[in-house]
């Protein structure tokens, strides 16, 4: 699963209290949105291994809600590679493409299967609460420069086989701007959103590929 950050997220402590005015403004920020397209950074480190390589990757995406995206990741490493996953709500397409000249390689599956990074998208960019909180335990607290760390905690058991925490940072005018995720295997990644457009119209055709 995914481990998401790079600006401070700030730090929470045992005295952390949940402030329910903050949840609503950003509840509040994100009503009424029906799309949204950027640019985000994701670091994919080890928790517990500070040592250890960091793998980056640039993601470009376009997501309407409630269910349909469009990701594009590649590396900054690597000129050729690009990884692409596409879904209409009920279709997810991954398509790989390692070299340069060479015929992408195209599967099809149905949406639910091996999609939660892209889901995690989705449901961080949208923050469909009552949605949110069949899945998580939410708390918000106030950080530095006015910004606010939601922390999601998962409550089935099948979901925390995937994820241990999910920290959201949103801006002081309630923008997202970076992700934190981390899984029991160690794993951390971090978002940090570059660039983020609301509310431009995306045609049907970005979510499909082929018949």
């Amino acid at each position: 699963m995914l481990a998401l950050f790079l600006p401070p997220a700030g730090t929470f402590s045992a005295e952390a209290t949940h402030d329910a005015a903050r949840l609503e403004q950003v509840v509040a920020a994100h009503q009424g949105h029906t799309t949204v397209q950027g640019r985000l950074r994701w670091l994919t480190s080890q928790r517990d291994d500070p040592g250890a390589p960091v793998r980056e990757e640039h993601v470009r995406f376009y997501l309407r809600f409630p269910d349909h995206y469009a990701l594009v990741l590649t590396k900054p490493q690597d000129q050729d590679y690009k990884l692409s996953f596409i879904s209409d709500g009920v279709t997810r397409t991954e398509v790989t493409q390692l070299f340069d000249g060479q015929a992408p390689d195209v599967k099809k599956t149905a949406v639910g299967t091996g999609d939660e990074v892209d889901r995690l998208v989705l449901t961080c960019f949208r923050f469909d609460l009552v949605a949110m909180q069949k899945d998580f335990a939410v708390m918000a607290t106030a950080a530095a420069d006015h910004r606010t760390i939601i922390t999601l905690t998962p409550l089935a058991a099948k979901l925390k086989e995937q994820l241990t925490v999910l920290v959201l940072t949103f801006s002081a005018d309630q923008k997202l701007t970076a992700i934190r995720s981390e899984d029991p295997q160690g794993n951390r990644f971090d978002f940090t959103v570059l660039e983020a457009i609301y509310d431009q119209p995306l045609d049907d055709a970005m979510f499909r590929i082929g018949p």
